[in-house]
């Protein structure tokens, strides 16, 4: 079994050197055995929201839940299917958790629920080739039968969005337009056209479900029956209360005050310290750390005109593979 997920996934002998970064954290004959044995676990995952990133994946998780055939992670993004090196450079925190790299963690996220029909996660790097590489091809070797969901939001605003997400993490350092021009993690991520192929790749049409974060803000209830339908479940009588809003973005942003700060919070000194103090003192530890700022006095006009102009191509591409206009946006 090892080594048929590991020529399915497209693992070789000899690792491609350009991918290689230093600090991996498992070689690609531990990353091979990890995958096998989520592959012949009675109780995988074979549900994946794949992003994309700022696009409501996280309330969409909240609502998935609540369907009696559907459990999904306690763990909300494990990253399991993340190369370990990629990861460990883009979230250490994760990185460092067991359940992004270790099988029987990851499987113990749908512990006492592995005999529901679905068990799903959602792990928005899953969409964000090719700085997450491989993603769809180690989904689709371990999880052939794997259904995936894939919601979208309007290109430019979801960019800027991730941008702000990014600058909170103290990810980004860059002004808004520079950032836009020089980091392609905003425009790749914001282009479906481009992580949709790598999934259809890998995965009939019928396997991969799409619709826009918006349509599913304007109207909840028929964007989750229709995405039930095509899960073959039906629908949930939702309460209105369960439906509500969730995890709106606040208007402002914050800074590092000090240049050590992120690489104390990312460290694992931090992430031991953490889960022992209390969130009043975690609280005003972080309010000394950082300096908070009203983000409409940041003007994004350049750096949403410069991705109009470079996304609409990829729209349009985007819109001719899933056969349908976005209305929404």
């Amino acid at each position: 079994m090892q080594d048929t997920i590991e020529r399915r996934i497209g693992i070789a002998a000899e690792p491609d050197k350009r991918r290689e970064k230093p600090g991996q954290s498992a070689g690609t004959g531990d990353r091979a055995a990890a995958l096998a044995q989520v592959a012949v676990a009675a109780g995988r995952p074979n549900l994946f929201v794949i992003g994309a990133s700022k696009s409501g994946s996280s309330a969409l998780h909240a609502y998935l839940r609540q369907h009696p055939d559907i459990a999904m992670s306690t763990e909300k993004e494990p990253c399991f299917f993340v190369d370990p090196a990629e990861l460990a450079q883009a979230w250490p925190i994760m990185a460092r958790r067991a359940c992004s790299h270790e099988p029987g963690a990851y499987l113990a996220l749908w512990q006492g629920r592995a005999q529901a029909r679905y068990r799903g996660e959602g792990s928005v790097y899953y969409s964000q080739a090719p700085a997450r590489s491989g993603v769809a091809a180690r989904i689709a070797a371990t999880v052939p039968e794997a259904r995936i969901i894939y919601v979208v939001r309007e290109p430019v605003s979801r960019a800027i969005a991730h941008y702000w997400q990014r600058a909170k993490e103290f990810q980004e350092r860059l002004p808004i337009e520079r950032a836009m021009r020089e980091n392609p993690i905003y425009r790749d991520t914001s282009d479906y056209a481009l992580q949709l192929a790598e999934y259809r790749a890998h995965f009939p049409p019928e396997q991969i479900h799409v619709f826009a974060a918006e349509e599913l803000r304007r109207d909840r209830r028929r964007v989750l029956d229709e995405c039930f339908a095509w899960l073959g479940l039906p629908g949930v009588d939702y309460a209105k209360a369960d439906l509500a809003e969730r995890h709106r973005s606040p208007p402002t942003s914050r800074r590092e005050r000090f240049p050590f700060v992120r690489i104390l919070r990312d460290s694992a000194l931090w992430a031991g310290m953490r889960g022992h103090l209390p969130d009043r003192l975690v609280g005003k530890l972080r309010a000394a750390a950082t300096v908070s700022f009203d983000k409409q006095e940041v003007d994004e006009a350049a750096a949403r005109a410069y991705l109009a102009e470079y996304l609409a191509p990829r729209r349009a591409a985007f819109e001719a593979m899933i056969g349908r206009t976005m209305d929404a946006w």
